[in-house]
């Protein structure tokens, strides 16, 4: 028997877009469909091929194996002659060029495609009827190519369909405050009955996770630097979230071989975790064209406000008295001030200019005799400074500033009471710190068992690889449990401690002017001058003791403004007669 001789055999391709159809009977349905119309073509089934893989790509990795098989067995002997798909769609969505692409791929190795629907019909010569010699490339046809390009151009059309349908009604959800996609680490999602027959998805808090970003979040809030907030919470035994891990390489049976993540927590994470909204439930994306939306029946983990605190103005959620909120990027509330240089010399600069308001210049002025004469300064011809020139000199602003400052003096009984605060705070405080400091000696305890079977398994070692292996393991375990007791012995406080800081807090609190000269820069100068001033004092403010005190602190009655401190301010009144 001659190899044309042989018996035909046929493969079945069946194929569905998606793992989670697996689940489904499509590919039972196309099984059978396909086993019927070999036997209709009288041809055996050599193999079914079943796999999830989406034909909108024209990366075939499972077509290409079906090609190689297809050699394979004809190198065996094995005379494969029909490729069997359901429909047209089932083979390809990638429209009539590709489609015609992979048929023209078999028709060059002897197989022809055939589809259980009957839409793609034999190949016919023109010259048929004059004999079987007669066949040219261009007297060989295909009765149903128009049909065919009709059904590749529909299958890909219907991509688009069903993804418009899919897609648009999922954007709508999201624009709606609803959930559709895979919660954030803390959270998960909840379906919610919405009819009788209806369900919608909403987030939820998940409680085995969410208290490690609530502590994300507080820790920042608190003013603690990321760095910090990492290495507190890897002790108390933070890990990233677990998802199992996959081997796909049988298509139709992929099998759990392990888990993926566990890893502990950085840096980068951490900044990328705060900055998700979600977490103070408003969702602001691409889907809700970067405006932000509440979410539905779900008011956060944390509170807008610490949100805002811990994200320190990356992002800033701004709520509006109509209810409805907005996201600012690299925003302070207080808004953006403008960059002045910090030069130490001058460190009042922050006063403000009694005509216009604005903080004051610092700068030297060269004499005639060449001496520098230090001042500070403001005005200008035009411009938000465009007023009659002020000048003051830096010896003398300083002075009647210093003198101010030291007379201001705390309300009576406040310092008791910032004690009983603090105590106050401390009990509120303490089941958390406990928790916290719990935590974290679990976690010591785990870490020391796993130290303890580190230097058994060491112990055993026969070759020195193995050895230098558990040797680097048990420094590395040595490592984190010292980092570990060491952030639990910041966190616990002691009633003992706060009394102790409330004596640093009443020294730095009764020396303004001591703190604030010895501050960074000029930026956390202004901060500080938010605890001693409602709003920021002018100069003439600060000769006359007028300024805005915040309601903790008077002026003792020591200071008396003198008549020599007083100034005329050109272009206001004459000037003074002895």
């Amino acid at each position: 028997m001659t190899f044309m001789e042989k018996e035909e055999y046929a493969v079945i391709d069946c194929r569905v877009s998606d793992p989670a159809q697996l689940k489904g009977g499509s590919l039972q349905d196309q099984e059978a469909a396909g086993t019927l119309t070999a036997k209709k073509l009288n041809v055996k089934v050599d193999k079914v091929f079943r796999k999830p893989h989406s034909a909108t790509t024209t990366e075939r990795d499972d077509f290409e194996d079906v090609c190689d098989y297809i050699k394979k067995r004809r190198v065996e002997g094995i005379n494969i002659t029909k490729y069997i798909c359901k429909a047209i769609d089932r083979f390809t969505r990638m429209g009539a060029v590709e489609y015609f692409n992979l048929k023209n791929k078999l028709e060059v190795m002897g197989v022809e495609l055939v589809d259980t629907t009957g839409i793609i019909q034999p190949k016919r010569n023109t010259l048929e009827h004059l004999g079987e010699q007669y066949v040219y490339d261009w007297s060989v046809y295909s009765p149903s190519e128009g049909s065919e390009l009709m059904a590749a151009h529909d299958s890909k059309q219907e991509v688009t369909r069903i993804l418009t349908r899919m897609v648009g009604a999922e954007i709508k959800l999201v624009q709606d405050g609803f959930s559709v996609r895979r919660a954030p680490d803390g959270l998960r999602n909840k379906a919610m009955a919405v009819s009788d027959t209806k369900t919608k998805m909403i987030r939820e808090e998940d409680p085995k996770r969410s208290e490690f970003i609530k502590s994300m979040f507080n820790l920042l809030a608190e003013g603690m630097d990321y760095p910090e907030v990492v290495e507190r919470l890897n002790a108390t035994g933070y890990k990233t979230r677990e998802y199992d891990h996959w081997d796909r390489s049988d298509k139709e049976n992929p099998k759990r071989i392990g888990k993926r993540g566990c890893n502990p927590l950085s840096v980068k994470q951490l900044q990328r975790t705060v900055l998700q909204t979600e977490y103070a439930g408003v969702s602001c994306e691409k889907w809700t064209k970067h405006r932000p939306i509440k979410m539905q029946q779900f008011s956060g983990i944390v509170s807008v406000e610490k949100f805002n605190r811990a994200n320190r103005g990356k992002v800033f959620i701004l709520e509006l008295p109509d209810g409805t909120v907005e996201v600012k990027y690299n925003y302070s509330p207080w808004g953006r001030v403008k960059r002045m240089r910090d030069n130490p010399k001058y460190p009042w600069k922050c006063i403000l200019c009694p005509f216009c308001k604005s903080e004051l210049l610092g700068s030297a002025s060269k004499g005639k005799s060449g001496q520098k004469f230090d001042a500070y300064h403001c005005g200008a011809a035009t411009g938000k400074r465009a007023h009659p020139y002020f000048r003051v000199s830096k010896k003398e602003l300083e002075e009647k500033v210093g003198v101010y400052l030291d007379g201001l003096r705390f309300v009576e009984g406040f310092m008791g009471g910032l004690e009983l605060h603090l105590l106050s705070k401390y009990r509120q405080r303490e089941k958390e710190i406990l928790m916290s400091s719990s935590a974290i000696s679990h976690n010591v305890a785990d870490l020391k068992a796993e130290l303890a079977s580190a230097l058994d398994a060491f112990e055993k070692a026969q070759t020195g690889v193995v050895q230098q292996m558990m040797e680097e393991r048990v420094g590395e375990l040595d490592k984190k449990i010292k980092q570990a007791e060491n952030e639990r012995g910041k966190i616990e406080l002691t009633e003992k401690r706060i009394r102790a800081f409330r004596q640093y807090a009443e020294h730095v609190m009764e020396h303004p002017a001591e703190i604030l000269i010895l501050s960074d820069d000029l930026r956390s100068r202004r901060a500080l001058m938010s605890l001693f001033f409602v709003e920021t004092p002018t100069y003439n403010e600060i000769l006359n003791g007028t300024p805005k005190l915040e309601h903790l602190y008077v002026l003792s009655e020591k200071f008396k403004v003198n008549k020599s401190h007083s100034m005329t301010l050109p272009g206001l009144e004459p000037g003074l007669t002895p």
